[in-house]
């Protein structure tokens, strides 16, 4: 389906145990581009041992989004007009051996503000064109020669995994009012992309959470090739118990 089209449909299909997230993305007229950020910190010259293909929860982030101020910055992602479940919060280039998120490569290049095109042709994957400067500067510099091949290559990997939906991961609970939170554990949370991607290896996904143990995000490692790999330990346990937030529609 043509990006110019007025409406998305990013995952198509359901069935009984497997269903497969559906979202709606209903393009905006225009996208401004965001002035590029000053950055946090700069490690140019560390090795790259595997990237982490990050996938936030949409319905737990613009919870927090509705509390925080200047929360119109998340409008896109979060209005009613939208629905998004699995989203992109970027690709990043990973370190082995880190002892902390500061030390893994960033801020690689100096960067200009990406073109409003760009950010148009990848907003229903990465809904926030805030979010896809920083994303380029903090982590695409450091594996890409430019913005159109690191947002091709993510899309790519993006589009060929098959994200589930809230009833494939929680089951009976999905039954929950929308916007609402209900219970499964990490370990469901895997089984669900695993019914759906038989080929990924078990040991390429992690799971993490935020407060309260609200489902956060999900990784999925992969080689430098871009092909699936284990992740290094991290996330919670497979027994951990996790709140899903559900969509609020």
């Amino acid at each position: 389906m043509r990006w110019k089209t007025a409406l998305l449909a990013l995952a198509l299909a359901q069935s009984a145990g497997m269903a497969r997230a559906q979202e709606a993305c209903a393009l905006p007229a225009s996208i401004e581009s965001p002035a590029p950020r000053r950055p946090d910190y700069v490690n140019a010259d560390l090795p790259v041992d595997y990237h982490a293909l990050v996938l936030s929860w949409s319905p737990q982030y613009c919870e927090g989004a509705r509390k925080r101020r200047g929360g119109n910055k998340d409008a896109f992602q979060c209005s009613s007009g939208n629905r998004f479940e699995w989203v992109v919060h970027g690709l990043w280039p990973q370190n082995r051996s880190a002892s902390s998120g500061k030390h893994h490569p960033r801020h690689c290049r100096t960067s200009n503000a990406l073109p409003p095109a760009l950010l148009k042709r990848h907003v229903c994957m990465m809904p926030s064109a805030s979010l896809m400067q920083n994303e380029w500067q903090a982590h695409g510099t450091c594996g890409w020669p430019t913005p159109d091949r690191y947002f091709a290559d993510i899309e790519k990997v993006y589009s060929r995994l098959h994200r589930p939906a809230t009833a494939a991961m929680l089951g009976a609970a999905a039954q929950a009012a929308p916007d609402s939170l209900a219970e499964t554990t990490a370990g469901a949370i895997k089984q669900s992309f695993l019914k759906l991607n038989p080929a990924l290896p078990p040991d390429s996904l992690r799971v993490n959470v935020a407060s309260g143990s609200r489902l956060k995000e999900v990784w999925v490692c992969l080689d430098k090739g871009l092909k699936p790999t284990a992740c290094p330990r991290g996330g919670v346990h497979d027994k951990q118990r996790v709140r899903v937030r559900t969509p609020h529609h």
